[in-house]
């Protein structure tokens, strides 16, 4: 996260300092600094990329069952 938030600041100061191939390059990194660290967040090797807090086949089985 501190990469991440790094290379963030680093883009604002480059933009700010008007230099437009160091921010874009910098943009870029923080965007997949952010991707990668979702990504490592999100997997188990049990599960792989399953997200079972966003799962919502538990409420439909509920409300179908109320029906």
């Amino acid at each position: 996260m501190v990469a991440i938030l790094t290379t963030m600041l680093a883009a604002l100061t480059f933009a700010w300092a008007r230099r437009k191939d160091a921010t874009w390059v910098a943009a870029c990194l923080c965007l997949l600094l952010t991707v990668w660290l979702f990504l490592w967040e999100v997997w188990s090797p049990v599960d792989g990329f399953r997200m079972p807090w966003i799962d919502t086949r538990l409420e439909r089985i509920e409300t179908q069952a109320q029906a």
